[in-house]
């Protein structure tokens, strides 16, 4: 798994515009063969930012996707940010989920399904005790 993001920063003026880019591509990006994901998110603060984050089953899919129109159209988009974007590909070899949060929680080491989550039972029915 490929991770690709680009974080620039707009110029003021240019934000809409490169943000009007990125959602026009992310639906072709999505169908392209290979494709995992494709995000747009929006920075807020002293340097507000727009981030394209997209995931690649593979590196022929990722350099594939790099010689397209849509990567043409985001090379277009760099062009309007007010400075050098951030470029990185991330080569990921392992991925794990909320199992891995539960390791890590688990003094013992032994998390399991059964450690999930505190057992929550029903209450009972009126006019009974428990």
């Amino acid at each position: 798994m490929i991770v690709g993001t680009l974080r620039i920063l707009p110029k003021p003026d240019r934000r809409e515009e490169i943000l009007k880019v990125f959602r026009s591509i992310q639906g072709p990006v999505l169908a392209q063969p290979g494709c995992a994901a494709c995000h747009i998110y929006e920075e807020h603060g002293p340097q507000p930012a727009v981030v394209l984050v997209e995931r690649w089953e593979s590196d022929a899919a990722l350099e594939t996707h790099l010689r397209s129109e849509a990567y043409r159209r985001v090379l277009a988009a760099i062009e309007l940010s007010g400075g050098p974007p951030e470029v990185c590909f991330d080569y990921v070899s392992t991925t794990e989920g909320i199992d891995r949060i539960e390791r890590a929680r688990d003094p013992s080491g032994q998390a399991g399904a059964a450690d999930r989550a505190p057992s929550v039972r029903p209450p009972p029915p009126r006019g009974t005790r428990r």
